[in-house]
């Protein structure tokens, strides 16, 4: 893949586009298929191709439209109070969808799976509404940061629908806007350049419901509330107390899976208890950022914990926070370790729920 990837570009864009994948398609599936099998030995109950295909975990949109550049960077925060660095997409034109590569891995997966249920990821919407990713003069082909939005929207329900039609049944929205609008740092960030984080809320609301709009009632959907993960750093902390009434009682979605791998940055669960009825809380407690491997019986009693806040131990699920590596350039966690932590996953769930 660093040899398929013009240095710098965190998406396919021109120069990728004109490479021939063959080589790399073949590696991609048969990791894949590796990786598929080893998931269903640890007896996880949906599973992923581990997004092999893409440079960064959002790319699902960003390698199917043109419109791109790679250029803008980013830093993540560590444990070791380090900047870490990385580079973006950027708006410079207006999109025009190109490709469908979700559809693409869905029929895949729908065939690698050998009949287990499987999902397939986009980037949530509300994510495109960030505050920053607009800029005059920058974006061009639109008039406003929501006239962006809307049309990145559309764009969107097209890619979904085309990986439903190809086999996916579980979709998955990951990285909203709501860790940002929580974060002391971020919050003041948005008031200096005049915008309200009331408003902000209000308008990832509307955009993370919005998307869902035609798939079909027989499709899980799912939002993954992250916030950060690359080379074991993170870009966002504070509790989801502020949005959560509105995030979890609110937004449509089947399931909830939420990063609570460190409550001194993450917050406590008091924020499950307006999990909305008919919902799953899948509660990110597993850590991907970190080689230490969970004890247990703690995992279970923090179930324990969020089960009485959620109303149930029904309501919940298990999982870890999130992906090992967001992007090509992983944790700082090996493989073996990243499987054993799958494998506790698997574990704990057994106990929970038999």
């Amino acid at each position: 893949m660093e040899a398929f990837f013009t240095p710098g570009h965190s998406a396919v864009l021109e120069e990728e586009r004109a490479k021939d994948r063959g080589e790399l398609r073949a590696v991609e599936d048969e990791a894949i298929r590796e990786a598929v099998q080893r998931q269903i030995d640890c007896g996880l109950d949906v599973l992923t191709d581990g997004e092999f295909r893409r440079w960064m975990f959002m790319n699902s949109f960003y390698d199917a439209v043109d419109g791109v550049r790679t250029g803008k960077t980013v830093a993540f925060r560590n444990d070791r109070g380090e900047d870490v660095r990385l580079n973006i997409h950027e708006i410079v034109g207006r999109l025009a969808p190109i490709d469908s590569p979700g559809a693409r891995e869905a029929a895949f997966m729908a065939e690698a799976s050998a009949g287990h249920p499987f999902k397939v990821t986009f980037p949530a919407p509300s994510l495109f509404g960030h505050p920053f990713s607009y800029k005059p003069g920058v974006t061009s082909g639109y008039g406003s940061l929501e006239e962006f939005v809307g049309h990145a929207i559309r764009i969107e329900r097209g890619l979904v629908a085309d990986a439903i039609s190809a086999g996916a049944r579980y979709v998955q929205f990951d990285f909203p806007l709501y860790p940002y609008l929580v974060d002391p740092t971020w919050v003041e960030r948005f008031e200096a350049r005049g915008h309200r984080v009331a408003d902000l809320v209000e308008a990832a609301i509307a955009a993370d419901t919005a998307v869902l709009e035609g798939i079909p009632d027989d499709v899980t959907v799912a939002l993954h509330i992250c916030r950060g993960n690359y080379r074991s750093s993170w870009m966002c902390e504070g509790s989801l107390e502020p949005v959560a009434e509105r995030v979890f009682g609110e937004l449509p979605y089947d399931a909830f899976l939420v990063e609570w791998d460190d409550l001194g940055r993450d917050g406590g669960f008091e924020p499950v208890r307006f999990l909305r009825k008919g919902s799953t809380m899948v509660m990110g407690i597993v850590s991907t950022k970190t080689p230490s491997l969970e004890d247990e019986d703690e995992l279970v009693r923090r179930m324990e914990q969020a089960a009485s806040l959620a109303g149930g131990m029904d309501r919940l699920a298990i999982s870890p926070q999130c992906g090992f590596a967001s992007v090509m350039v992983g944790n700082e966690i090996d493989e073996d370790t990243q499987w054993r932590k799958l494998g506790l996953v698997a574990r704990v769930a057994d106990r929970l729920w038999g």
